[in-house]
């Protein structure tokens, strides 16, 4: 069950039974087969294979993510012999994108004997997992480590160039390519709409984590009250952040515990390095004086009546206003793909929820030989599924260009 909840399908079992073996470099060799960073996953996958874990039945479920993560650690100096390459095909890939998907769809299509660019408009790779990810959750350093697995089947990579800005579609195959993928992320975060957001001291959570794993001056320090906004990841990425500048945090969220995207372990570990955690509160306004954030005011909220999915819908309670008061507003609720890197040009079309439209079977766009995947294609996701998707486009990619159907 674990395995069928994977989505990459790891052999589970046998990687288990290969480190309680000691095997460590056969156990994550094992794994790389079907996931080309286990060191990563071992330490921001959500596990949802753990939540099939049939050992539950007895006690509680083995931590099977951070096994694979300790097993891949531990052969990150000396790592394992990657499958055999197959032999030079000729052909010619371009993927636009070096996060999780744009890197795994590389290492399988190199592994695969093709020739592999990787285009990205940030000055290192990694994408969300560098920039958007905090230091204490993924350390760059070992990342570095085993993401160079990919560099060194040969893949090519040319950095701080952007999609729609410094080349476009047609550029790539003007080159010589004989495919792309587009693995370009969601990097736009999304409005809140409603009044005050543009004030002074809304800060946007996709650039305030990048800045900090770069180095730069963030607005937030010991002196300042925050307030973040959301339910996901970036949501306790950017409170936890906050906390450890020293900044005194609040975290709200219009729905209860159980409906927040991010793990109960991220919640609580939000909650116990000291945020304020208010739950079943919808912001209505952000408070402003002479242009500058002085608080956010809210509305409590209930369930409502469970909607087409099933799920209930939060209403609000008529005349249970009120105000928190803050410095900073930080809203993660949710993020988008940037619309201006895709023109009319690229015959690339967008659907109706503002995604890369590709065949639902190989992933293709309405352009022949120019593939999607992810965020981009699907709207923002997890890791896991990130690199799930990227497998499943390198596949679709080779079966491309080899001519299958």
């Amino acid at each position: 069950p674990c395995q069928v909840d994977c989505p990459t399908h790891i052999d589970i079992p046998g990687y288990l039974e290969l480190i309680a073996k000691g095997s460590m470099k056969e156990a994550a060799r094992l794994v790389k087969e079907v996931l080309p960073f286990p060191y990563i996953l071992g330490l921001t996958c959500p596990a949802p294979c753990q939540k099939a874990c049939r050992r539950t039945l007895v006690e509680e479920e083995i931590a099977i993510c951070r096994m694979h993560g300790h097993a891949a650690e531990y052969s990150l100096l000396d790592p394992p012999t990657p499958y055999l390459k197959d032999p030079p095909t000729g052909k010619k890939v371009a993927i636009v994108g070096a996060g999780p998907a744009g890197m795994t769809c590389a290492y399988y299509l190199a592994l695969k004997g093709h020739y592999c660019k990787v285009f990205d408009m940030q000055p290192q790779p990694g994408g969300m997992l560098r920039y958007g990810i905090p230091e204490y959750r993924l350390p760059k350093d070992m990342m570095d480590r085993e993401l160079d697995h990919v560099w060194q089947l040969g893949v090519d990579k040319q950095f701080n160039v952007k999609l729609g800005v410094d080349f476009t579609i047609d550029d790539l195959f003007a080159q010589g390519f004989d495919a792309v993928y587009l693995a370009i992320g969601c990097w736009t975060s999304n409005k809140m709409r409603v009044p005050g957001e543009d004030a002074d001291g809304v800060v946007n959570a996709i650039s305030f984590l990048g800045e900090k794993v770069e180095g730069k001056p963030v607005p937030v320090d010991d002196s300042k009250e925050v307030i973040v906004i959301g339910g996901g990841f970036t949501t306790f990425d950017c409170t936890r952040t906050s906390l450890r500048l020293g900044a005194k945090v609040h975290t709200t969220y219009y729905r209860g515990r159980s409906d927040m995207g991010a793990t109960q372990e991220e919640v609580e570990d939000g909650e116990a390095e000291g945020t304020d955690l208010r739950l079943r509160i919808a912001q209505k306004q952000v408070v402003v004086e002479s242009g500058k954030v002085v608080g956010v005011e809210y509305q409590k909220t209930k369930p409502g009546e469970p909607d087409a999915s099933g799920r209930r819908r939060p209403v609000p309670v008529e005349g249970s206003e009120f105000t928190i008061a803050c410095d900073t507003v930080i809203p993660a609720i949710g993020q988008a793909v940037d619309l201006k890197v895709l023109d009319e040009k690229s015959g690339v079309k967008w659907t109706k929820w503002k995604t890369v439209q590709t065949n639902p079977h190989n992933f293709m766009t309405d352009r022949e030989g120019v593939f999607a995947g992810v965020d981009c294609q699907m709207g923002a996701k997890t890791i896991i599924e990130g690199v799930a998707q990227g497998k499943l486009g390198a596949r679709s990619i080779n079966s491309f260009l080899m001519g299958d159907d």
